[in-house]
């Protein structure tokens, strides 16, 4: 049961965070012109990481270096509203191994633990001309024995 708590937080947060408002109160629509979007909102910080991205035909590479101090972590991933091009999140360790990887490629929600596949060290994330909005939270899982 208590493995289920910090997965749950982030899924929860992630879904908050994607919920978006106009000036009016009224919910924003896929055709209406966001302020930030194709700038990715980032937290890094020690033993936590978080993005969130509105994209509309986005391309980047972009790479985040990570301070993890175990591989006990807990994920959260959030991909709406993907209709065009490819993106892909790939996690490693400091001996580039894998830790997580996913295409981005379809609406998903996941919300996972996982350890003894490394300590992540870097996160990058590829876009190419991609269309739809990723909310990604990555954090120590505090609830490991």
């Amino acid at each position: 049961m208590n493995n289920l708590i910090i997965p749950t937080l982030l899924l929860l947060t992630c879904i908050f965070a994607g919920c978006k408002k106009d000036s009016t109160g009224n919910p924003v629509s896929g055709n209406t012109s966001i302020i930030g979007m194709n700038t990715p909102v980032v937290a890094n910080t020690q033993n936590a990481f978080s993005l969130t991205l509105t994209a509309e035909s986005y391309s980047s590479t972009a790479s985040y270096n990570l301070s993890f101090s175990t591989d006990s972590i807990a994920c959260s991933l959030t991909v709406t509203g993907q209709t065009t091009g490819n993106a892909s999140l790939r996690i490693t360790d400091s001996n580039n191994s894998v830790v997580y990887v996913d295409s981005l490629l379809n609406n998903q929600v996941a919300a996972f633990t996982q350890a003894g596949k490394g300590i992540p060290k870097s996160l990058q994330l590829i876009y190419s001309n991609y269309t739809g909005v990723v909310t990604f939270a990555l954090a120590k899982n505090n609830t490991a024995k």
